[in-house]
């Protein structure tokens, strides 16, 4: 039965043996994991703000859309006629269109009749 093997040689059966490698895919799991929380947190930093949003934007975008919500803002609350929307959505609008980078001096005294007891 021996043949002149040790019999803690390290058979079939034997506790001796080193624990199995592991995995390539708990490492990969890790990164994914890793992966998955920062684009988490980037995804809830632009949507948790208009600021985010407008910051996600390339400039052409950013310039594009500012161009369209003043037009906007022209249409329906600066005209000749007076506002032709409630005072709450000029308001709104007036708020988001001071979140832009492209919102200097003139634009933000153009919409200062709308913030009237709002802090910009």
């Amino acid at each position: 039965m021996t043949d002149g093997a040790e019999p803690s040689g390290g058979g079939l059966f034997s506790r001796d043996l080193a624990p199995p490698p592991r995995g390539p895919w708990r490492r990969r799991a890790v990164i994914l994991a890793a992966f998955g929380a920062v684009m988490l947190a980037m995804w809830l930093w632009v949507n948790s703000s208009g600021e985010g949003a407008i910051r996600a934007m390339s400039p052409a975008q950013q310039e594009a859309f500012y161009g369209e919500a003043w037009a906007d803002q022209r249409a329906k609350c600066l005209g000749d006629a007076g506002p032709r929307e409630p005072e709450s959505q000029c308001r709104k609008r007036a708020e988001f269109l001071l979140r832009f980078p492209q919102c200097d001096e003139a634009c933000r005294a153009e919409l200062a009749p709308f913030l009237q007891g709002t802090a910009p």
